[in-house]
C-alpha cells in the first residue's frame, strides 16, 4: 500500500472520521470532498471508488495492528522471572502511540470494522485472523512458562487466552457503542486486567532459575 501524505491523507482522514460516526453506507464522496475542502472529482486522483478507501482503511489496521505488540521472544523472557502484573501488562498492547494521528486512525479503523463484521466479508475476515493471531500469541508464551517450569501445566492456557481476548473485544464494542467514547483505556478494561492477573499469579510458580 503506498504511503499517506498531503491531499490523500486529507481525504483517508476524513473517511475515516466520518465512516466510524455515521457508517459506510452514509457517506458519500461529496461528504468527504466538502469536510476536505476540494472537489468530488478531486477525490478519483488518489482512491478510484469508496469501496477503495475502506480497503485502503483495512489494509491500514493490518499493517499497524501489531506495531506496539511486544516481540513474543522478550515476554518469553519475561515470564521467566517476571510477575503476573508485568506478563499481563506485556501481552496487553494498545494502540497508544507518539503518533497521534495514528493512533487515533487505529482507533476509529477499529471501530469500522467492528461496525461492518456482519455486513462485509473482509471485515469479518480482518477481524477472525486479529482474534486468531492475539490468542496465539498468548497461548505461545503461556506454553514457555510451562515448558520451563514456571506456570503450572494444569493451567488452561487456551481458555485464558480465549477469555482475555475476547473480553478486550467486547469492551471494546461496548466503547465504541457509546456516543462520548475518546481514544484512551478504560477503567473497566484495568479492572478486568486484574482479574487476569490474579488468575495468572494463582498458577505462577518462583522464578524460573
Amino acid at each position: 500500500m503506498s504511503e499517506l501524505s498531503g491531499t490523500k491523507e486529507l481525504i483517508f482522514d476524513v473517511f475515516v472520521e466520518l465512516t466510524s460516526t455515521l457508517g459506510y453506507e452514509n457517506v458519500s464522496m461529496r461528504d468527504i470532498a466538502k469536510k476536505v475542502g476540494i472537489q468530488a472529482a478531486s477525490i478519483y486522483n488518489h482512491f478510484q471508488t469508496k469501496a477503495h478507501i475502506l480497503e485502503y482503511a483495512y489494509d491500514y489496521y493490518t499493517k499497524h495492528l501489531h506495531d506496539n505488540r511486544q516481540p513474543i521472544s522478550l515476554v518469553k523472557k519475561l515470564i521467566e522471572t517476571e510477575d503476573a502484573q508485568s506478563i499481563v501488562e506485556a501481552i496487553n498492547y494498545t494502540f497508544e502511540s507518539e503518533d497521534n494521528k495514528k493512533y487515533v486512525r487505529m482507533i476509529l479503523i477499529t471501530k469500522i470494522v467492528y461496525m461492518r463484521l456482519f455486513q462485509d466479508a473482509i471485515a469479518n475476515a480482518t477481524f477472525a485472523e486479529t482474534i486468531k493471531n492475539n490468542t496465539e500469541y498468548v497461548i505461545d508464551i503461556l506454553t514457555h512458562g510451562v515448558n520451563i517450569g514456571r506456570l503450572d501445566p494444569g493451567f488452561d492456557r487456551e481458555i485464558f487466552a480465549d477469555v482475555l481476548i475476547g473480553a478486550k473485544v467486547v469492551m471494546g464494542i461496548k466503547a465504541f457503542s457509546d456516543s462520548d467514547y475518546v481514544a484512551h483505556q478504560l477503567e473497566k478494561e484495568l479492572r478486568i486486567l486484574a482479574l487476569f492477573t490474579q488468575l495468572l499469579s494463582s498458577a505462577l510458580k518462583p522464578k524460573y532459575l
